[in-house]
Formats: C-alpha cells, sequence, structure tokens
C-alpha cells in the first residue's frame, strides 16, 4: 500500500524542484515582458517628444523665414545721427538685426519697414525684437517675443564677397560702403539642448554693394521699401 500510495502521490503532484524551476522561467518570462512594455512605451514616449521637437524648429522658422525673405537695403540712424548698416549681424547685443519690409505701410512704420533683431538669452530662449522708428529708437517701441526655447545654440552665418561664411558682417576686412552692404546667402543654424539640429540657407540680396551703388540688386527679394506682405510660406 506505502508503495503505490507515494507512486500515487508523484503522479498527482509535482516535487519542489519543480515548483522551483517553473517559477524561474515565469520569472525570466516577466521580467522580459515588462522590459518589452517598457522599452515600447520609451519609444512612443520619444516619438511624441520628437515630434512636439520638430514642431518647435517649424513654428520658430515659419516666422525666421517671413523676416529674412523680406530683406530691405535701408540703412538707420539713431538719435545722434549715426549710420547703421541695413544689415549687422554678429555685434552685440544681437546675433542679428536689419530692416524688413513687406508690412501694410502705417503711419508707424512707413513703407511698410520695421527693424528686426534676434538674440539667444542665457535660458536657452530665442527671442525676436522689432521696432518700427528707424531714424530714432524709442526704447518704448522696442517689442519681444520669445520665438523658441530650450535652445543650446544659435548660429548665423553670411556669404561675404570671397564666397565663404562668417558670423560678423559686415566683413571686417571690406573696403567701401558698408551702409547697404547686404550678404548674397544667410545659413542659419538652429540646435536644441538635445543635440536635434536645423539649419536652413535663405537668399540674400543679390549684388555686393560697392561705393554708391546703393546696394540694389537682385536675390531672395527685390529690395523695394513699398511691397505688400505677400504671404509666402516657408
Amino acid at each position: 500500500m506505502r508503495r503505490g500510495e507515494a507512486f500515487l502521490s508523484r503522479a498527482l503532484g509535482f516535487s519542489l524542484i519543480e515548483v522551483l524551476v517553473a517559477l524561474t522561467i515565469f520569472s525570466v518570462l516577466m521580467i522580459f515582458s515588462i522590459q518589452g512594455f517598457q522599452l515600447v512605451s520609451n519609444m512612443e514616449i520619444r516619438s511624441r517628444d520628437e515630434v512636439s521637437i520638430e514642431q518647435n524648429f517649424h513654428r520658430a522658422w515659419s516666422l525666421i523665414g517671413q523676416d529674412f525673405l523680406h530683406l530691405r537695403t535701408r540703412p538707420i540712424r539713431d538719435q545722434f545721427g549715426s549710420e547703421s548698416g541695413a544689415y549687422i549681424a554678429g555685434r552685440n547685443p544681437y546675433l542679428v538685426e536689419f530692416t524688413r519690409g513687406g508690412l501694410p505701410s502705417l503711419p508707424t512704420a512707413p513703407g511698410g519697414m520695421i527693424r528686426v533683431a534676434y538674440y539667444l538669452s542665457d535660458e536657452g530662449e530665442l527671442v525676436r525684437s522689432t521696432w518700427t522708428a528707424l531714424d530714432t529708437l524709442d526704447i518704448e517701441d522696442v517689442q519681444e517675443q520669445v520665438i523658441m526655447s530650450g535652445l543650446e545654440e544659435v548660429v548665423i552665418e553670411q556669404l561675404n564677397p570671397n564666397n565663404f561664411y562668417e558670423e560678423i558682417w559686415p566683413p571686417l576686412n571690406f573696403q567701401g560702403n558698408t551702409a547697404t552692404l547686404m550678404p548674397q546667402m544667410i545659413r542659419i543654424t538652429l540646435r536644441d539642448i538635445y543635440g536635434m539640429e536645423l539649419v536652413r540657407l535663405m537668399p540674400g540680396i543679390g549684388s555686393i554693394a560697392l561705393p554708391g551703388n546703393g546696394g540694389q540688386g537682385g536675390g531672395g527679394n527685390n529690395g523695394n521699401d513699398e511691397d505688400a506682405e505677400d504671404g509666402a510660406d516657408t
């Protein structure tokens, strides 16, 4: 009887070793399942973050692109009568500063022109500054708008007469009238804190200004001051 009962007991149950092996296999499968779920979840979160970052890049670029598409060869003067170039880059406090047209002509902005400048704040924000008084800077007239945050670096480079890109404009070694000197091409690089980067090329105004020629020429725009906004999207 005892021998038969022992046989029946083994037939109906599991030994301790078998139970431990089963638990081990089950635990390993659970770990793999959890890791797989976390991987898929992280990929989905990362994908959403990347899409959000790309949307931020393109929202910022839509405004930057419109500004650079409407460059004008219109220098400005400060309250002391000193002349500043139509396009200036690499000079504190701004990365770039220029005259933009293509806007409705208003009493505060004759000819549809305003002054536009960009700078990168210490908090990694790309700030757009605008003012309408082109010949007497009214501090109260300056408006600032944060168009993108989370940036590590913003680089704006201009194609010089020697076909090299440089961040300072007018070029330091240029001999001639720099008030209406315009770059032939502009390269803009936005790099965020996550390493994503957006690089765009914008046409400048084609002819290089020489003494007495006023700097008008073909390029990304025609340099006229009376344009209305053409609504071109980039």
